[in-house]
């Protein structure tokens, strides 16, 4: 994606959802997220279309909560498919606000996102690690289910899986893992 004052914007403002001000250790992982920027999200079955959709619906509260009218951001991203970071932000959102909320718990969105990020088998990616060769394998593994059946590799790793991983779409794998892990 070629990065306009919108785009790098919308860029920053999603890097902060899941990483706030937090730099671990002063690590850096813009290059990580910037690359899962620039990739598409490809839905591996019909029910991840809706992973895609929640996706590019963050655009939408992004315009919302930066009073920016809604029609420059859809200007902007016109045509531009949902990306990987997208999908995997929205998601978290989703664990976090629809369905893990606990005010007690405070916010967690980072913490769902870092988790997935682990199991797909990023996590070491920081700015001065980052492969992008090795990032490319490990993202064309995901898109392509060619993960291990207990979900590592996948967005969500089990210990004792009772189906395979790889044949559900990513709600019921976050659904497995949710239950399993008895957040």
């Amino acid at each position: 994606m070629i990065l306009t004052k919108m785009t790098e914007q919308y860029y920053d403002w999603l890097y902060k959802i899941v990483c706030g001000e937090w730099e671990p250790r002063n690590l850096s992982f813009h290059r990580l997220l910037m690359f899962l920027y620039n990739r598409r999200y490809i839905p591996a079955c019909e029910m991840d279309v809706c992973r895609a959709t929640d996706g590019i619906n963050l655009r939408y509260r992004f315009a919302t909560e930066n009073d920016i009218p809604y029609a420059q951001v859809m200007d902007t991203f016109n045509g531009v498919p949902c990306s990987l970071l997208e999908m995997m932000v929205a998601l978290a959102l989703r664990i976090e606000e629809h369905i893990m909320e606990d005010a007690a718990a405070g916010n967690r969105v980072g913490q769902w996102f870092w988790n997935m990020v682990v199991s797909l088998g990023l996590a070491a990616m920081d700015d001065n690690r980052f492969s992008e060769e090795r990032a490319v394998s490990i993202i064309n593994r995901f898109d392509h289910r060619d993960y291990q059946p207990n979900g590592a590799g996948g967005l969500f790793t089990l210990s004792h899986p009772t189906e395979d991983m790889r044949q559900l779409d990513i709600w019921y794998q976050l659904m497995a893992y949710l239950n399993e892990n008895e957040f």
